[in-house]
């Protein structure tokens, strides 16, 4: 390609069409050549080295001078000016050559755009009731405003109850049509500022176009000492990275200079919303965001429902739509997917796309996810390797869809949550292979004594059965599971209603050596001997939960004590037991020396001996006596004394709610104890709710719409036994005369004298 005539025009000064400015008559002419040089270029794939290079230089140069270019022509300026600026570049061959003979092309005027962003001001915390024109007119104190920009919010709903008139949202851009203008408005006071009884804040405006290029480097001085007086091939490439200044070389920690590895890593740290935003960054940081996902394993969406739903259209509901954007990211490589405890629209689709886009899934849980057999089913097939499902608080769930769930993969199921399956028969059971070794069935009171023969039979490795609630488990049933589950290491029977089961069939349990938990909370059926065969025939048993179990004539001091045989018993739960005192409990106190937790709440009959006992077990953690009316200041103290502060030792706390203990005259100086003023022997519930056995001190919440009368009436009750403990008696009246007089009184009070 010939390039010498075009090369010849241009270096000629006194030939120059912008010198002379007579590139009205010779426009056409000169366009045309242009145009076919691009087009010959662009044939041999001459310039495209340096096509990057072009377009970077065009997006910088908004604003150019061509002579007596008119209107019409902007669009071949723009050509000419791109070829203009790369013409040393062509004729050079990387060799050094003076700009001045070709370059007549005003590079100040490219950065107007600079100038005009210290024309501008970023104004905050207006005042609602501001107006754009009332701001407008408000700045004009400081000089001539040339737009105000005042953007409003967007506000919808699903539903349209929000109002229509939009509100804006306290911020604005002003303009003013002088640098000065804009310093005096920086530079004003509160008082100038103030509107409506507002202060509002003005600070310099600052463009978000400043950023760094992918690939840009910056010329140390000593390399680049001539680049004003000369211009090669090279050094017109690096002349456009090196004027476009790096915002991350402002910053004090600038992430751009990272590894790419280590930026990966830092995003995927990164919550759902903020990950996604990377992706607007530029190329890099887009690349290296997809990428962050392969290290996610683990989403639940319960922590990322706000931010990431409202990212997509404002609301705070997942659809389906927001689910397959997430899945198409990182869904090959997540291995946990939690969808329980979120506001969703989701519907079957959404199982449609866990088991296409998620693949290599081992633990699953689809809580509040309704769906029909059939899209159940095809789930199942599709993930024949799941190890955890959970599927909880399902009412409505039929026993047929529970089957359609397991019906592929309950051969290497390791984990089933169906808790609160109302309609859960328990036929599905038969698909649960050998490696099952969780089984979660809390308030699924429709499971019946097939159910548990057909675990017993399929199921034989079972290591957790919580069956709380499970009101129609038989003896016979029972006794299946002490002779074909050995490896049994928890169990709950909590629940008032088992009208299958008697106390005969509960002695059982006692012949489950394996087992480590134990709770039979609320269960009437638990009595002395009951007790008694668990002391002698478990003593493995490290946690025992009897809240509220029994009768006050089925357990009494005997079966109490027999628990103190349980040498290895750190957790235990006695509450509500009349039969508790400080005489029945003190062999366990003095015996179980590895006791960690001790709830002892509403125990009437528990006095200051046992406390002073409980302060000699060095290894306990969390006691609670809320409720423990004949506990006072004197033992609590004593407990407080009994564990001074020291380097890493445990806190331990104490709860003293609802006991005659004053938190006024405790002293806490010195110890690690920690005093919990709370009463929580009014929370009277089932632990259907938390999959563990024992609430290391923990609670629910108390139901606002809970009788107050009642409330009033423990209160002085408490009120009662607690002035009749500590209270002092008033003094006899031993004078005779103040006696007639105090008889006079009170006779006149009542109305019997005047």
């Amino acid at each position: 390609m010939n390039l010498g005539g075009f090369g010849s025009s241009f270096k000629s000064p006194e030939d120059s069409a912008f010198k002379r400015g007579g590139f009205a008559g010779r426009s056409q002419t000169t366009f045309k050549a242009l145009r076919r040089l691009h087009g010959q270029n662009l044939e041999s794939k001459g310039l495209n080295d340096i096509t990057d290079a072009f377009q970077q230089f065009v997006t910088r140069a908004r604003f150019f001078s061509i002579g007596k270019l008119r209107r019409t022509w902007s669009h071949s300026a723009v050509e000419f000016m791109k070829y203009r600026r790369l013409l040393p570049m062509l004729l050079a061959d990387g060799e050094r050559m003076d700009p001045s003979e070709t370059d007549d092309f005003d590079a100040a005027l490219a950065f107007q755009a600079a100038s005009k962003d210290d024309r501008k001001i970023v104004v905050s915390n207006i005042s609602p009731r501001v107006t754009q024109t009332q701001l407008q007119s408000f700045f004009s104190q400081f000089g001539k405003v040339s737009n105000c920009s005042l953007p409003l919010t967007e506000r919808r709903s699903v539903f349209a109850t929000l109002p229509k008139n939009p509100k804006h949202c306290g911020s604005a851009v002003i303009i003013f049509k002088r640098k000065e203008d804009a310093d005096k408005a920086k530079s004003a006071t509160e008082e100038e500022l103030k509107l409506y009884d507002q202060v509002m804040h003005v600070s310099a405006y600052s463009s978000s176009k400043k950023r760094s290029t992918k690939g840009a480097m910056i010329i140390p001085a000593e390399d680049n000492k001539d680049e004003g007086t000369s211009m090669s091939r090279a050094s017109s490439t690096q002349s456009l990275t090196a004027s476009t200044i790096s915002a991350s070389g402002n910053s004090p920690f600038p992430l751009d200079t990272l590894p790419d590895k280590v930026l990966e890593r830092i995003i995927s740290f990164l919550p759902i919303i903020d990950t996604i935003r990377c992706e607007m960054v530029n190329k890099r940081w887009m690349e290296l965001s997809m990428s962050s996902w392969s290290h996610i394993n683990t989403l639940i969406l319960a922590r990322e429902t706000y931010g990431f739903a409202r990212f997509f259209q404002g609301q705070g509901s997942i659809r389906n739509s927001h689910l397959k954007a997430l899945l198409r990211r990182g869904g090959l490589y997540l291995k946990s997917l939690n969808l329980s405890g979120i506001s969703h629209l989701m519907n079957g689709s959404a199982l449609q796309l866990i088991s296409s886009l998620c693949p290599n899934l081992k633990d699953l849980n689809i809580s509040g996810l309704a769906s029909s057999p059939s899209e159940l089913n095809e789930l199942s097939e599709a993930l024949p390797t799941l190890e955890k499902i959970s599927y909880i608080d399902m009412a409505n769930a039929s026993d047929k869809a529970f089957w359609f769930l397991l019906k592929g993969c309950g051969r290497s199921v390791k984990f089933v949550d169906f808790r609160g399956a109302r309609r859960l028969h328990g036929r599905c059971f038969k698909l649960v292979g050998p490696e099952l070794e969780q089984l979660y069935l809390d308030g699924s009171y429709q499971i019946d004594a097939m159910a548990f023969e057909d675990l017993c039979t399929f199921a034989p490795g079972l290591k957790e059965l919580r069956a709380n609630e499970c009101y129609r488990i038989s003896d016979e049933n029972l006794s299946m599971v002490s002779r074909t589950m050995a490896d049994l290491q928890a169990l709950t029977l909590c629940g008032d209603r088992f009208s299958a089961l008697t106390s005969t069939g509960l002695l059982h349990i006692s012949h489950i050596h394996s087992l480590t938990e134990l709770a039979l909370d609320f269960n009437p059926l638990v009595d002395d001997r009951l007790l008694e065969a668990i002391s002698c025939e478990l003593k493995s048993l490290t946690a025992l939960s009897l809240a509220n179990a029994g009768t006050d004539q089925s357990i009494s001091a005997k079966g109490i004590n027999s628990i103190s045989k349980l040498t290895n018993l750190s957790q235990l739960d006695a509450s509500f037991l009349a039969a508790v005192s400080s005489s029945s409990i003190w062999d366990i106190l003095t015996d179980c020396k590895q006791l960690e937790l001790l709830q002892l709440r509403n125990c009437t009959f528990l006095s200051n001996d046992a406390v002073f006992q409980m302060a000699k077990c060095h290894n306990v953690k969390h006691v609670d006596l809320s409720g423990s009316i004949l506990v006072t200041t004197e033992a609590i103290q004593n407990f407080i004394k009994a564990f001074p502060s020291g380097d890493n030792k445990p806190q331990i706390t104490i709860v003293i709610g609802g006991t005659a203990a004053e938190s006024s005259s405790l002293s806490v100086r010195g110890s690690r104890v920690v005093v919990d003023l709370s009463d929580y022997s009014s929370l009277v519930h089932l632990p259907s709710e938390d999959p563990s056995v024992l609430k290391m001190g923990t609670s629910q919440s108390v139901d606002n719409s809970d009788n107050e009368d009642e409330f009033e009436k423990l209160t002085a009750q408490r009120s009662f036994y607690i002035d009749a403990i500590c209270g002092e008696e008033e003094s006899p009246i031993e004078d005779v005369e103040e006696l007639k007089k105090w008889a006079e009184r009170e006779a006149k009070e009542l109305g019997l004298i005047k």
